[in-house]
């Protein structure tokens, strides 16, 4: 337990970089921090999601100190309409300041109350919300069910993440009475409930949004003490929290050089919770050292991400598949990972529960090169402009993917991407690029909302500009599948016609280590990998 007078662990300042993203849905599968050193060699398909070294039970909470958690990147805003709610990329910051309406369970798979009271369906597109009775924000104003539609509203109007699969899956918003919102929807979505867990769910004030002025009013367990950006961003605990006041008084999140460095700070003490992201052998590192904790699988968290678009090699569909025959993920994960990594092509690797019979493209490199000479009879140059981010772990991608390519006849020039805002800015948002390894990032709590995100062609997070009918028709199945038996069903199909189509390569899956001190207790994962801290604390 935190006592009054519990140290807080620190951090130096020459230790961190500045490094933020904005902008939900950007997978970037790098931010390894180095070369791979040696650990427990964990092998294809070993890394299972859940709570991994569960320690005994600490007693009565203790109140007070500061808990101190080691990010992937710290969030420059704290307005859910312009950040990432995402675990280790901005989730917790925005949990911590608004808390989420639906929580999701890691152990049964299912979305729970958290700020609500209740999400009831009544019939397959009718959804009841009810809320708890006296939450109010920091402000003072009420959390009632017209703050609600306010700032759902808001942040659909604002293209917040998800806000395109709200708008033509939603008919309709609105607050029956103080403490009852009604959703109706355009057709039946059993797993509605997920997008009250991550950025619709964080409701923000009516008064927070003055002018071009926001201020981050919520009704978490934290409001924000300061931020220094690269640095650190800081909370108090909310003593109004509808939950009781916080254990902790106060939390603050700061941004290392990547995950080798935070498992380090977490050895030296400097860390009580750290964020060990795609590096296997930090992960197995902490997880061998005892380090209580919560491990998580990214699928198709690496991918090599193709120009669909007009204009680009791309948009010849047997460009794509010549790229997609000639990456070998099993060389690919020798050379970054040494063998530690979740080498796959396919969507859902297998340790997700979504994984499927239908295998991902297969490597063969006879088969690329008969459909590389095929388009370079047809006038196309074989060249292919590649962007890679430059840091040890994405340079051995890049180089391997290059050979790869470059043995089976195509000619790749890389593009080193300084850093990770500079590859965002290239590959998100300008989309200067024929290739490029990032992510695709699919989250086991949020299957259906993540595909749509990635290939409908209506998606304003559609990176590669993938566009097919039959693709946006297999995803309004698997929105309305009622079982995951009936959802799986149409993954398998849907991973057919990606093999078909080769929107891009998924190369691996990407394992997460969220872990903490043995007298850290009380932390709770959610979806998509975001830790809740209403209730943490830690011993004396």
């Amino acid at each position: 337990m935190i006592s009054m007078f519990y140290g807080q662990r620190t951090i130096g300042r020459s230790s961190r970089i500045a490094v933020a993203l904005v902008g939900a849905g950007v997978v970037l599968a790098a931010c390894s921090g180095g070369a791979n050193g040696d650990g427990a060699d964990s092998g294809s398909g070993t890394y299972e999601t859940g709570l991994v070294n569960i320690q005994s039970d600490g007693g009565d909470p203790v109140t007070g100190g500061t808990l101190t958690y080691g990010v992937q990147l710290l969030t420059p805003t704290l307005d859910p309409l312009r950040a990432t709610a995402r675990g280790g990329q901005g989730g917790e910051a925005l949990a911590a300041v608004y808390d989420v309406l639906m929580k999701y369970d890691i152990e049964s798979g299912e979305f729970s109350p958290q700020l609500a009271e209740s999400l009831e369906s009544t019939d397959d597109t009718t959804w009841t919300l009810r809320l708890r009775e006296g939450v109010r924000f920091s402000d003072g104003t009420p959390l009632d069910a017209a703050a609600v539609v306010a700032s759902i509203e808001r942040y659909n109007a604002g293209g917040g993440n998800g806000a395109d699969l709200w708008k033509q899956s939603v008919k309709s918003t609105e607050a029956q009475d103080s403490s009852t919102v009604i959703f109706r929807l355009t057709n039946p979505w059993p797993r509605f409930p997920s997008m009250l867990a991550l950025g619709h769910g964080m409701i923000v004030a009516p008064g927070a949004q003055q002018g071009e002025k926001f201020t981050p009013v919520g009704a978490g367990p934290f409001t924000e003490a300061g931020f220094l950006p690269g640095e650190e961003r800081t909370f108090t605990a909310n003593p109004d929290y509808y939950g009781g006041t916080p254990n902790l008084a106060s939390l603050r999140m700061v941004a290392l050089n990547g995950p080798q460095e935070n498992f380090e700070s977490l050895e030296a003490g400097q860390l009580d919770v750290a964020y060990i992201r795609g590096l296997g052998s930090a992960i197995n590192a902490a997880k061998d050292a005892g380090y209580p904790g919560f491990v998580d699988v990214l699928n198709a968290g690496g991918a090599e991400l193709i120009n669909n678009r007009e204009g680009r090699p791309g948009t010849d569909v047997r460009v794509r598949q010549a790229i997609s025959h000639a990456i070998d993920p099993d060389l690919i994960d020798q050379r970054a990972e040494e063998g530690q990594g979740l080498p796959g092509s396919e969507l859902f690797g297998q340790t997700s529960q979504w994984h499927t019979d239908v295998a991902g493209p297969v490597y063969d490199p006879a088969k690329a090169t008969e459909l590389l000479n095929e388009v370079k009879a047809d006038g196309y140059d074989g060249r292919l402009k590649y962007t890679v981010l430059n840091e040890p772990k994405d340079q051995a991608i890049g180089l391997a993917v290059q050979s790869l390519l470059q043995a089976v006849g195509f000619t790749v020039d890389i593009v080193y991407a300084n850093n990770a805002g500079d590859l965002l800015n290239s590959v998100y948002v300008k989309h200067e690029f024929d290739l490029a390894h990032a992510g695709i990032g699919l989250y086991e709590s949020i299957p259906d909302a993540g595909l749509q995100s990635v290939l409908s062609s209506t998606s304003m997070r559609n990176t590669t500009g993938y566009a097919n009918p039959e693709m946006d028709g297999l995803l309004k199945e698997l929105q309305a599948a009622p079982d995951d038996d009936a959802a799986r069903d149409v993954i398998a199909r849907v991973q057919s016609l990606w093999n078909d189509t080769v929107p891009s390569v998924p190369i691996s899956g990407l394992a997460a280590f969220w872990a903490w001190q043995k007298d850290v207790h009380e932390v709770v994962p959610t979806a998509t990998g975001i830790m809740l801290f209403d209730k943490a604390w830690v011993e004396s």
